[in-house]
């Protein structure tokens, strides 16, 4: 231990003084030895204080001098920082906190990290969380995180789930396509289809699966579809089917000119007779069935016969003259017709002969038995019936939907200069476009809400209890409208052929390729006719004609794939001949009524301007195919004994036969080319 000893020499003060500082004054002089420390003071004041000091501590007495220490953490409490605190001793960064408790003991902005990341609470916006210290745009979501850490995005959207959030992302729904570019950025479409052409690819803007369009320049009208008389038209050619099956019979007293002029009435009705008469009954399960505001053909729409809306009319320079196409009918060289209008008058007129003149039909089967044929059945196994009905089908709702309404020039202007998609037509509640392209679907026959049935729902077979008739009631009102929820002609051969290829290895969806540009096309019409100044647009135009062409080709497909189906069944029926005879008086009338169909059917596919036997960019075909293929049906099927038409086999029997089904084999193989049908469905349809 070193002691400190204070010795006061006033006695030698002199000799010091002049010893250490010469003649210098000195207050006082320490001088540090061996034995102790020596201070020596060389003024009287001086040495009064040295005394008074010597008092003090004598005064002191000889007890514990340790400095004080309240908290007794050993560090005095004239050194620690936190002398009440036995814990804390020091504040390096003088925040206040003691070393020991801050975490931060040298950053004097941060004294805590409550979730132990390394980041003091104060810096970290999110403390409560270890995986999180930053959030940079400031959307509550820790950068670490946050999909989109530069671009404020709360949500945290990913559309394409790349890892990378919509706000930020170049291509959101990861379609290869950059959201600038795409028309329908947050919903994958690589193929960018846009049905309507109105900017929004149909991914995200879907088209109506059902006929229903209005238009908001007549705010009275809930609909801006109509097609009245396509209806009414439908239901005379099916009452005409109906008339001439179950109306019609072998009557002596009723003469030819008087069953003439009945069948005449669906042809050439006057507005009177039309308004007048009721409809028949061919409705499936009629006598369940109240049908709405169609009691009569007038109730549906006046003054609408089949005359003038039959390809080429009648040939003196109204209706529909200029609609045959090229000037030209062919196919049925009996009676050298040459408008459509001469072949159905043709036919009735065979029809009420056949009916009138007391002689039926005898058919002799292989056993040698003989029985009578159906009257609507010739002797050379033609059922007019049959050929009536299909032909009607084409020559007048074929050709005046695709050859008619169809090529309307959307894009043009009326008289007056107005464009015909503002232009409204009469007092009614659509413009004249719309209307033009409403009673084109008309003649196409489908439900408006046709993309709701199931095949064997809309051909009439079964399915649901309320839909397997062909018919539904839409709008649950307790009827059956026929002019929105029926299904007629050639939309019903669409089903059957679907049906008919579903189980196959290619299953067809002529229903649906039928009914989506029609759609679409009419979408682009209706967007047309409610913008704020309605206008078809080129880029418009472009598209309907394009959906039109699409939904003609299909429709087509559906009559033509009809005729494919019709040379199986004949095939099959001659295949039932035995010994120049058929099998039996219904082998008979299978032949003619198969037959017959196959004619009508096979006639119709002359009737439009996008058929591919007219289609120069269809090479497999042309129109002369399409008149081999006529050709090669002949006017009459070959019956058992080889004749045709009236004309003896040359040869035996089974060799005209044979012939002739080698014939209608080279037939269909035409059909399947120009169509593109597959091989199984070309040989089971």
């Amino acid at each position: 231990m070193i002691r400190i000893i204070i010795i006061v020499d006033i006695v030698n003060k002199t000799n010091y003084h002049s010893q250490i500082q010469g003649n210098i004054p000195l207050l006082w002089y320490i001088k540090l030895t061996s034995h102790g420390v020596n201070i020596m003071m060389n003024s009287f004041i001086s040495k009064l204080i040295m005394f008074l000091m010597v008092a003090v501590l004598a005064g002191c007495g000889s007890g514990d001098n340790t400095p004080p220490d309240a908290d007794g953490d050993g560090v005095e409490d004239a050194l620690d920082a936190f002398p009440n605190d036995p814990t804390e001793t020091t504040d390096t960064d003088g925040d206040g906190v003691g070393d020991n408790a801050d975490a931060f003991p040298t950053d004097a902005s941060e004294t805590t990290d409550t979730d132990g990341d390394g980041v003091g609470d104060n810096a970290d916006a999110f403390p409560n969380d270890p995986s999180e210290t930053t959030d940079t745009d400031g959307d509550s979501v820790g950068d670490n995180g946050d999909n989109c850490p530069a671009v404020a995005n709360a949500d945290q959207t990913d559309t394409d789930a790349d890892g990378t959030g919509d706000a930020c992302d170049a291509d959101m729904d990861g379609d290869t396509l950059a959201n600038e570019a795409d028309n329908c950025p947050l919903v994958s479409n690589v193929d960018q289809k846009d049905s309507d052409v109105n900017g929004s690819g149909d991914a995200c803007d879907a088209m109506p699966t059902v006929y229903a369009y209005d238009n908001a320049a007549f705010p009275e009208s809930d609909s801006s579809v109509s097609y009245t008389g396509q209806t009414a038209r439908q239901v005379l050619i099916a009452d005409m089917a109906y008339y001439m099956q179950n109306v019609l019979v072998e009557d002596t007293a009723v003469p030819a000119v008087d069953k003439v002029a009945a069948m005449s009435f669906f042809i050439y009705g006057t507005d009177a007779d039309v308004a007048d008469t009721l409809i028949g009954t061919y409705i499936k399960d009629s006598a369940n069935v109240t049908l709405k505001d169609a009691a009569t053909y007038g109730d549906i729409s006046t003054g609408k016969n089949l005359h003038k809306k039959i390809a080429g009319g009648d040939g003196e320079g109204g209706g529909e003259t200029s609609r045959l196409i090229d000037g030209e009918f062919f196919g049925w060289d009996e009676g050298s017709p040459a408008l459509p209008i001469d072949l159905v008058n043709q036919w009735i007129e065979t029809q009420a002969n056949l009916a009138s003149d007391g002689v039926a039909t005898i058919v002799v089967d292989a056993s040698g038995a003989s029985s009578a044929a159906h009257v609507n059945v010739d002797a050379h196994g033609r059922n007019y019936r049959q050929l009536m009905q299909k032909f009607l089908m084409g020559a007048v709702n074929f050709s005046q939907g695709t050859n008619d309404y169809f090529m309307t020039n959307f894009i043009g202007t009326n008289s007056d200069g107005i464009k015909y998609i503002a232009a409204q037509d009469g007092t009614k509640a659509y413009t004249y476009a719309e209307h033009k392209f409403d009673e084109g679907f008309g003649y196409y026959g489908a439900a408006r809400d046709g993309m709701d049935y199931t095949d064997l729902e809309a051909r009439a077979k079964s399915g649901r209890d309320e839909y397997k008739n062909g018919y539904h009631d839409s709008d649950a009102d307790g009827m059956i409208d026929l002019r929105s929820e029926y299904f007629f002609g050639h939309s019903q051969n669409c089903a059957k052929r679907d049906a008919g290829s579903a189980s196959g290895p290619n299953p067809t969806d002529f229903s649906t390729e039928a009914m989506e540009p029609m759609l679409a096309a009419r979408q682009i019409l209706s967007n047309a006719a409610n913008k704020a100044n309605p206008e078809l647009t080129e880029a418009e135009n472009t598209k309907m004609q394009e959906h039109i062409h699409h939904a003609s080709i299909a429709w087509e497909k559906c009559i033509a794939a009809t005729a494919v189906h019709y040379v199986n069944d004949v095939l099959a029926d001659i295949g039932e001949y035995s010994n120049g005879a058929p099998a039996s008086v219904g082998n008979f009338e299978n032949v003619a009524k198969h037959w017959s169909e196959l004619k009508g059917f096979a006639l119709s596919l002359q009737f439009s301007p996008a058929s591919p036997f007219r289609d120069e960019a269809v090479t497999a075909v042309d129109l002369d195919d399409l008149k081999k293929v006529l050709s090669l049906l002949g006017d009459a099927p070959v019956l058992a004994d080889g004749s045709q038409n009236g004309i003896p086999a040359s040869g035996s029997a089974s060799d005209a036969v044979y012939a002739y089904a080698g014939k209608l084999v080279e037939a269909r193989d035409i059909l399947q080319a120009a169509y593109g049908f597959s091989d199984h469905n070309t040989v089971t349809w």
